[in-house]
């Protein structure tokens, strides 16, 4: 007699999901918690919101995430803006405002600004500053 497992079954999905929620954060608990309640509570989104003192648009935003990704889209998400303003400054005024330091060490932006513009170059001291911080 040959015996290929004991396992119960459904018992992988189990221990896969109970390995995921291992990893969670407490704020990501506390949202699984919350979207645990609404569930066994009729799907009711504003006595959810009352119990856990939330407003209903959280918790609708909760339940959307965890439905479309499950435990793990409940983590918490980048604060990071998407698009970051990039400098508009030239890589040829750059390079010759650091020219232009290197050279004279000892001027501030100011006087590099009015070297600069006697060259052609038409650069505000602020910018300068920045190339240079």
């Amino acid at each position: 007699m040959t015996i290929y497992g004991t396992l119960v079954p459904g018992a992988i999905k189990i221990a896969r999901w109970a390995n995921q929620v291992s990893g969670l954060t407490p704020q990501a608990k506390q949202r699984l918690k919350v979207v645990d309640w609404h569930r066994s509570h009729d799907k009711n989104i504003s006595l959810t919101a009352r119990h856990f003192n939330l407003t209903r648009l959280t918790v609708r935003n909760w339940i959307n995430r965890f439905n479309q990704g499950g435990v793990l889209k409940l983590k918490d998400q980048s604060k990071r803006p998407k698009h970051l303003r990039q400098p508009i400054t030239p890589w040829e005024t750059v390079k010759e405002v650091v020219h232009l330091r290197k050279q004279y060490p000892a001027w501030s932006k100011y006087k590099l600004a009015i070297m600069l513009k006697r060259q052609g170059l038409i650069v505000s001291p602020s910018t300068i500053g920045r190339i240079l911080k």
